[in-house]
């Protein structure tokens, strides 16, 4: 099992996530999987609280589970998106991407090498 940690901190009206991968914890088996099929992305914008009245939306960023972490994503709630409701959105987001985080590890493990390994041929 691989460990992921969320620093939170609030600081001038800025909330802040911090995702880290700690590599220490990477598993053998993520490490090969990752040497083999590379370091799974994870998309960190996108809509959120979809079809409710806390909705905010984020622009596009891919992550690549062990290159890019740490990172950390900023609510300002100053900011209009997030005057109201900031605890919901921000705990909103860290939810949807340590879901996405561990979607992501999952598929990773779940991946068959079927390529690796002696082909013989009868002529």
């Amino acid at each position: 099992m691989s460990l992921f940690r969320v620093f939170q901190s609030i600081n001038n009206d800025v909330w802040a996530l911090q995702f880290v991968n700690d590599p220490a914890y990477l598993t053998e088996g993520d490490k090969k999987a990752m040497r083999q099929f590379g370091e799974p992305e994870v998309e960190l914008g996108g809509t959120f609280l979809a079809d409710t009245e806390n909705e905010f939306v984020l622009p596009t960023k891919k992550a690549k589970v062990r290159a890019d972490f740490p990172y950390t994503q900023y609510f300002d709630a100053r900011d209009a998106a997030f005057e109201d409701a900031t605890q919901t959105k921000v705990e909103a987001y860290r939810d949807a991407i340590m879901t996405r985080i561990t979607t992501a590890f999952t598929d990773l493990r779940e991946m068959a090498d079927t390529f690796t390994g002696e082909r013989t041929y009868n002529i």
